[in-house]
This record gives C-alpha cells, sequence and structure tokens, in this order.
C-alpha cells in the first residue's frame, strides 16, 4: 500500500510539472541554432518581457543558441552563463551541420571534428576526409614534437630549463547555417621558453563540400587591396591593434589569410604577432560583404 501511494504522489507531481511548463508555454526541445536578424543589435533581458532589466545585447548576424521558444513571443538564450531572454521576432532559424568531437588514436591533445547530417552525403565524405586529413597531418608533428622532447632531455642545458614539449590541436565551430560551415583549428606548439605559439587556420565549406579559401571571397588584387585598407583604418585606431599598426604595409593580406563565413561578410583572422601583441591572441575582424562585393 505505501508503494502505491509512493507512486502516486511521484505520478502527480509527473503531471503538476508538465502542466506547469506547458502554462509557461516553452518549448525547451534539443537546443535550436539562430542568429539574430536586425538592422542594429538585439536588446538581452532578464525576463521575458519589454519592461524586464536590459543584461546585455547581440550584434546583428550574432549566432545564438536557443533553449525554448516561448508562446508569448520570447526565446530562452543562456548569456554570460545565465538564464535570459530576446524576441523571438528578431531570431532567423535554420536547421544546421551536426559537427561532433573525435580524437585522433585517442590522442586527448589531437582533437577533430566529423560531421552528420548532410542532406548531400557526397559533400559530407567530402568534409569528412579533408578533417580527417588535417588530424592525420596533426599526427605527424605531434610525433616529432615528442621525438625533439625525447632528443632534448637527454641534453645537458635541459635540466636548468624545461623541455616538455607539448603539441595540441582543437577546434571551435565559428559558423554553421546548414549550407555553409566553417571551422577555426588551433594548432599550438611549445619546444621551450617563455610560452608557445598557436597557429588558427580557417576550414570553410560550401554546401557541395568544397572547401573555400579567400582567393574564392576575394576574387581579384582590387577586392583584397579594398580589404586591406578597410581593415587598416580600423586596426590602426583601436586597441590592441593600433600600436602595431602605422601603415597599410602592417595588414598582412594576401592568398594565404585566414578567415571564417559570417552573416554579411566575413571574419578576417591574424595570428599571434601579426597585428598585436602576444597577449591579445588571434585577433580577428569582421569584413562586410559591402566592402568586397
Amino acid at each position: 500500500m505505501k508503494i502505491q501511494k509512493v507512486l502516486k504522489t511521484l505520478l502527480v507531481l509527473s503531471l503538476f510539472v508538465s502542466l506547469l511548463f506547458t502554462a509557461n508555454g516553452a518549448n525547451a526541445a534539443s537546443p535550436k541554432t539562430a542568429y539574430v536578424n536586425t538592422q542594429t543589435t538585439l536588446n538581452v533581458r532578464s525576463a521575458p518581457n519589454t519592461k524586464a532589466k536590459i543584461v546585455g545585447s547581440l550584434s546583428s548576424g550574432a549566432t545564438v543558441n536557443v533553449y525554448a521558444k516561448l508562446n508569448s513571443g520570447w526565446s530562452e538564450i543562456f548569456y554570460k552563463n545565465k538564464k535570459a531572454y530576446v524576441s523571438t521576432r528578431y531570431l532567423k532559424f535554420y536547421t544546421t551541420i551536426k559537427v561532433t568531437k573525435h580524437t585522433y588514436k585517442g590522442l586527448s591533445d589531437l582533437s577533430y571534428a566529423q560531421v552528420s547530417g548532410m542532406k548531400n552525403k557526397t559533400a559530407e565524405k567530402k568534409i569528412n576526409q579533408i578533417l580527417l586529413n588535417e588530424a592525420q597531418r596533426s599526427y605527424k608533428s605531434y610525433l616529432a614534437i615528442q621525438a625533439d622532447e625525447k632528443r632534448d632531455k637527454g641534453e645537458t642545458w635541459c635540466t636548468e630549463f624545461t623541455c616538455d614539449y607539448e603539441y595540441i590541436t582543437s577546434y571551435k565551430v565559428k559558423y554553421n547555417d546548414g549550407e555553409r560551415l566553417s571551422l577555426l583549428v588551433y594548432d599550438y606548439t611549445y619546444e621551450g621558453g617563455a610560452h608557445g605559439m598557436s597557429y588558427a587556420e580557417g576550414f570553410n565549406f560550401n554546401s557541395s563540400g568544397s572547401r573555400v579559401k579567400i582567393s574564392n571571397i576575394l576574387t581579384s588584387k582590387a577586392k583584397m587591396e579594398k580589404v586591406r585598407t578597410y581593415a587598416y583604418n580600423y586596426l590602426s585606431k583601436h586597441e590592441p591593434t593600433r600600436d602595431f599598426v602605422q601603415k597599410r604595409s602592417d595588414v598582412p593580406m594576401n592568398s594565404n589569410s585566414q578567415f571564417y563565413f559570417a552573416h554579411g561578410g566575413i571574419y578576417l583572422i591574424y595570428q599571434e604577432y601579426d597585428v598585436a601583441a602576444y597577449a591579445a591572441g588571434n585577433p580577428v575582424l569582421k569584413i562586410p560583404s559591402s566592402i568586397y562585393n
């Protein structure tokens, strides 16, 4: 009898929670990805109403994960690690490509991405092969660093300096709208000294699975120079780059320049020391498509 009472109590509580959830009008399945579709910025509020405190803002084109869409016309997100709300009318939703994390040969220092869920399976296979090839290249570099560490630890000077070398590969998904995908792959190497060095490379793909390089976006020297001028005008006036960028030639811009997709343009990626001090890491700058189209 006691067990039956407990089960009945649990059933009642379950129904109550379900009804409460429905009353709030939330649809909290797996998070959906959207981007901000406004002319300026979108206010982020502490509660789902226009009188609630504004806790921040999202720029036009910013990507956001929506955890629940409320019937009241608001969407629940996480902003600065806290639950917050934005108006759903200013969001545009899309179905993204699924990206999963893998480790090459089970090595936690060598992570790489693989994709799934694409309608075009040929494109999906092409993307996965390119990313796997990059992981294999990273593995060769990893083995080379290990060999250097083993060699140097036999030297007498190694007792005075650290010889614990590192090679780490990681990635971040920077853009994913179901048609185009951008991954930023980082290679970090440490072989002694004050700090290691990282190289950031954009792996950008279109719907056919082909990798897109900067030369596919900036298809002429004139377009590249327009972008360089735009970048110079910005970087020479803003922190932390203005002390490093004194003239146009201080701004790297060539067929090896790295980037990733953005709504309404691209983001240029600068390597460490390119346009700022080491502490600035890899600065990025959004280039509106109007500059190069």
